[in-house]
């Protein structure tokens, strides 16, 4: 996806919550006395693209490094300024991924990777509530094991992200909830020096399905 696709998708989702905080009248907790705070429990599927820059000198083509394609569980928090607007924080443990470069194992890594959004939640079609949101993604990575430890990763890397997901409510308190977020990040491949060979850009698809708890 280029960058002006990517920036309209952004910007369309940014005003479609803005017209959300504006239309909302409702209270910080629901109408039914409920808690601003929603906790969920999901499974993901990160699916990540095959995608990095070129270093010719190095031997390394344009897309030719694959990080390699996760399924693992997380928990994510939900606070409700308002019946409709919402921030949804998603934590995980660090998680390991093997590296391949033109299908051949290169090493691992791991990455601690939360998620921050603000979302628009939907309402008039019942116990289903679809939302939109948009936010960023913090990227640190560690334990890095490449190239028989003469590649490093950058350690810090931010991207941002779009989702749309639903939730269906099972009664006052229970739900569940079904996600898919696209992100995009760059990490740096850097010698054990620290110069930069290639950007790597795993720009994942995060699909996830789970159950929720509003207090």
């Amino acid at each position: 996806m280029n960058v002006s696709t990517k920036k309209t998708l952004l910007a369309t989702v940014a005003l479609t919550t803005l017209a959300g905080v504006f239309a909302s009248t409702a209270a910080l907790a629901d109408d039914q006395g409920q808690s601003p705070w929603l906790v969920r429990a999901r499974i993901l599927y990160v699916d990540t693209s095959t995608s990095n820059t070129a270093d010719p000198a190095a031997g390394i083509a344009a897309n030719s490094i694959k990080v390699a394609n996760r399924t693992q569980p997380e928990v994510d928090v939900s606070y409700f300024f308002t019946h409709n607007i919402s921030a949804e924080l998603v934590a995980s443990y660090p998680l390991s991924h093997q590296v391949h470069l033109n299908g051949a194992y290169v090493g691992g890594f791991q990455e601690l990777p939360p998620i921050l959004n603000l979302q628009y939640h939907f309402d008039g079609m019942g116990a289903f509530v679809p939302y939109v949101g948009a936010g960023m993604v913090y990227m640190r990575t560690m334990n890095a094991t490449l190239g028989g430890g003469t590649l490093a990763l950058q350690q810090n890397n931010w991207g941002e992200d779009i989702q749309v997901g639903a939730d269906y409510k099972l009664d006052n308190h229970w739900l569940i909830n079904a996600d898919l977020k696209k992100t995009w990040i760059s990490v740096g491949l850097n010698t054990a020096g620290g110069t930069n060979l290639v950007q790597l850009n795993p720009d994942p698809y995060i699909v996830g399905v789970g159950i929720g708890y509003r207090f």
